[in-house]
Order: structure tokens, then sequence, then C-alpha cells
């Protein structure tokens, strides 16, 4: 009787209804929202004044621009080592960073194994019971490695007004920045040829200036930020004459560094820039700038899809923003917040829906 039962177990089994298999559900993550989200934790991490969350953010060579002249970083490790020292007395002395708002782009490059972005966030600084307001300037460009997104450029500045870049004694007030190595990419001829390019002709640069709703143009002035290819293009290209006439001039004052993403859809350069104006007895040599472009390649021609220039400004010439360029900022801003929106999805956008102004002043000092 028992041998019996025993085999009537799996009979009865057979005849069981089965419980439908377990699904899993897979979370799709979307590469634009996943780029997102990694700019954001740089921006908690910075709140919370904890470096140590820093370092998983970047790849193990990468650059970063920093405000002050020596602030240019190489390396994953060097990267959290000096924000590290640059954070902890921030937490010693009791004060507090917030990013009151924020507007993060992100440009996503064909084959979707890299990206771009740029954010114009308002910072709040109080220290000893005082409150600033900061209006900095970020891009930066990542690299996609499987579902991990991580940083392998980023520029942080602020804005210098045009009356200390041109002022008699600019040159002993805005040192030049530390330079970068001259490292380079394997295949990385063309885009190493279009940034010369267009820095000696800036028909070039205006020709090869993406279409793509994320590019923007940041000059070392507050009012100088331009959002949208087409817009940008469609503002400057009246302007080229006087911009040729007014007589200036952009070369390299030292090394440039260039790196592809892999897949090779996307990339930067990163260097030190000096622009003069005339010759012989009236040229006028101004400071040096740090400059990051990022680079996409589109139909099998590399665009720039952001261009970031900034001055080295120590501690004691770094300004809190004023009435005059918040309200300059909010314009700006606005723009950012409805390119970001757009940018939510991984797709980019037709041609025929990339309607976003460009903002900005009409000074070409600094182009």
């Amino acid at each position: 009787m028992r041998r019996l039962f025993l085999l009537l177990i799996p009979l009865a089994l057979l005849g069981c209804p089965k419980p439908p298999p377990q699904v899993v559900e897979q979370k799709v993550i979307d590469p634009v929202e996943a780029a997102r989200e990694v700019m954001q934790k740089l921006y908690e991490s910075v709140e919370s004044g904890n470096a140590d969350l820093l370092e998983p953010l970047f790849t193990e060579d990468a650059l970063i621009f920093g405000l002050g002249p020596s602030d240019t970083w190489q390396g994953g490790t060097v990267i959290t080592d000096r924000a590290r020292q640059a954070l902890l007395p921030i937490g010693l002395a009791g004060d507090e960073v917030k990013i009151e708002t924020s507007a993060v782009v992100i440009g996503l490059a064909d084959a979707e194994y890299s990206a771009w972005a740029f954010d114009l966030p308002k910072v709040t600084t109080k220290h000893k019971g005082k409150s600033e307001t900061w209006l900095p300037r970020v891009t930066a460009h990542l690299v996609r490695d499987g579902d991990r997104w991580r940083i392998d450029a980023l520029h942080l500045s602020l804005a210098v007004p045009d009356a200390l870049v041109f002022a008699p004694d600019a040159a002993k007030r805005l040192l030049a920045p530390a330079d970068v190595t001259n490292e380079r990419s394997p295949d990385s001829e063309q885009v190493i040829g279009l940034v010369k390019r267009s820095l000696e002709d800036y028909g070039v640069k205006v020709d090869r200036t993406s279409e793509r709703a994320e590019f923007v143009q940041l000059g070392t002035s507050q009012p100088e930020v331009f959002i949208g290819g087409k817009a940008f293009k469609d503002l400057i290209k009246p302007q080229l004459g006087a911009i040729k006439k007014a007589g200036y001039s952009w070369k390299l004052d030292g090394n440039l560094r260039v790196k592809l993403a892999p897949g090779g859809k996307s990339g930067w350069a990163a260097a030190v820039v000096v622009q003069r104006q005339g010759s012989g007895k009236k040229l006028q040599v101004f400071p040096a700038f740090r400059v990051l472009w990022t680079l996409v390649e589109e139909a099998g021609v590399w665009n720039i899809s952001s261009e970031h220039q900034s001055l080295a400004v120590k501690e004691d010439l770094r300004d809190a923003a004023n009435e005059e360029q918040l309200k300059t900022w909010k314009i700006s801003l606005e723009t950012a917040e409805k390119t970001a929106a757009k940018s939510k999805s991984s797709k980019p956008a037709p041609a025929a829906e990339k309607k976003d102004k460009g903002t900005g002043g009409s000074d070409i000092g600094a182009w």
C-alpha cells in the first residue's frame, strides 16, 4: 500500500494545475535619465560634503576644469582627493551648500554609448550665517559601460565681467590656468582638425555647430549663454562680418587633450586658449582661458555639441550673483528647462521641432 501511495504522488502532481511562472519585471533604464542621474548624484555629493561619493561617478582618466588657476584635475583618484580638500573645510566650518535650481540637459550620441550635458544651476551657500547666491555653469561629457554612466570630462566655471577681462591689469589679476596633458585618442584626427580650424576661422566654428537643441555655447561673461545649435547659427551668421572685422584671433596656448568615447560617436577636447586683437604695436593680448569642447559625429561629420569657456578666477575675485545677473540667468534657465524636458526622450528631436531660441548678449569679446 505504501508503495502505491508513493507512485500516486507524482501522478497527482501532474494532474494539479501548475502555478504560473513568476515574471520578474526588468526595469528599462533610459540612457538619458541614467546620464542625468549621474549629474544629480554629483550635486548630492557636493551638498552632503562627501567627496567619497564622487569616485564612482568619474572614469579613471577623467578631466575636471575648476574655478581657480591650478584647478585642472586629471584622474579619478586625484579628483576625489582634490574634492576632499575642497569640501572638508566646508564641513568643519559648518557651512552649507545647496543646489536650489537645476535643469540638466542631456544630449545623446548615436548608438547611445556616450552623451554630453550642461546645466545652469543656482547655488546658495551659507558661511557664518551669511547666505549668498551663485550662478555656476556646468558642462560635461559622459560615457556608458553597460547600464552604468560615468563622467570623463567636467567643466565648472563662474562668469567674469568684461570690464575685468579688458582692464589694463587683467593679465595680473586673471592668471593663466594650468595646462592639460597632450593626450589624444587613436583615430581622433578629424576632431583635432575641427578644433584647430574652428579657432582659426570663426565661420568654420559656426558651420560645424551641431543643430541639436542640446547644443550650448558658454562664453566667459555672464550674458554669453547660447542654447540650441540652430538658434546659435541664426543669431551669429549675420554677425560674422563684424566678428572678422573686429580682428580677434584665438590660438592654443599649450597642449590639446582629445578623447573619443567608446563607439567613436562623440568625444571631447580640452585646451587653454589665448585671445588677441590687432597686430604690431596695437596688438592686445587678453588673459588665457580654458575651453572644453564636446563633439558629436552626425551623418559621418564631426560637429561641436558644446563649447564652454572660462577664465581662472582666484577666490578673492569671485563675486556672488547680483539682481541683474539673476534676471539674465532666469531667461537662460527657461530655455534650458524646455530643452531638458524635450531631452527626457533618448531620441533626438526632429529638426522641425528645434525651435528654442538662444539667449545671450551681443558682445563678441571672449568668443
